[in-house]
């Protein structure tokens, strides 16, 4: 595990995030055409914090018709790791992996940091994670806000040791998309610089991250690849 010094973003950057328009290039039909096609596997597909699966819908609804089995992790809003919330998303995984085999994950931002911990704790179940801007290397001190007043909220849960969990190598295949644009978490935590190969940068802002069509294609890229790790062109 690493930490990066800086404990937030620059503020500019910030503003230049909340104030961002929707992108041009959404994710469309036109945004697949490069796309590697699906194998028919699970795709459990995690929301952002304060986010559910309305964010994810459109990435999961191009997902299928790449041809993959998408699924939102129907747990309502994302309000962090809570231990009825990890619980539930054990259960989920767990299941999805006795009807469908082994999943992949992605999950955007604080989905990310969740997905990484349920690859670590239920690695038979996961066949593949990726992050989206999710500052695992720093989760609790990379964020614009400063989240340690607010660590009470999950006082039902281990939060530092949590933090060392998603900053470990998944012990599955995975890889890990940041973006220098990144307003809300300091881009430099979503990355681990141990392992250049699995780290992807889409110049994308964060709150828009799941509608970006650059983004939809590297999601693709790395899921297509066994190993998490598309070849290079």
């Amino acid at each position: 595990m690493y930490y990066y010094p800086r404990r937030h973003p620059p503020r500019l950057a910030t503003l230049l995030d909340y104030f961002a328009p929707a992108p041009r290039q959404r994710i469309s039909f036109d945004a697949m055409r490069s796309c590697p096609s699906g194998d028919g596997g699970a795709v459990l597909v995690l929301p952002g914090i304060l986010r559910g699966d309305r964010q994810t819908a459109l990435f999961r609804d191009h997902l299928r018709m790449l041809g993959y089995t998408a699924h939102g992790w129907e747990l309502g809003l994302n309000l962090g790791p809570r231990k009825v919330t990890l619980e539930a998303l054990s259960r989920r995984v767990r299941d999805l992996a006795a009807a469908h085999g082994p999943v992949r994950i992605v999950g955007f931002s604080m989905g990310g940091l969740l997905a990484r911990w349920i690859a670590q704790t239920r690695p038979a179940a996961v066949r593949q994670v990726i992050s989206v801007v999710s500052p695992f290397g720093a989760p609790i001190d990379s964020a614009w806000l400063p989240l340690r007043p607010f660590l009470s909220a999950w006082s039902d849960v281990d939060i530092w040791g949590l933090a060392v969990v998603v900053g470990q190598t998944p012990r599955v295949p995975w890889a890990a998309i940041y973006s220098s644009r990144d307003g809300v978490v300091a881009w430099q935590a979503c990355l681990d610089p141990a392992a250049p190969e699995r780290c992807f940068e889409v110049p994308v802002r964060h709150r828009w991250a799941p509608r970006e069509a650059a983004v939809f294609r590297q999601v693709a890229a790395c899921l297509a690849a066994p190993d998490c790790v598309p070849p290079t062109r």
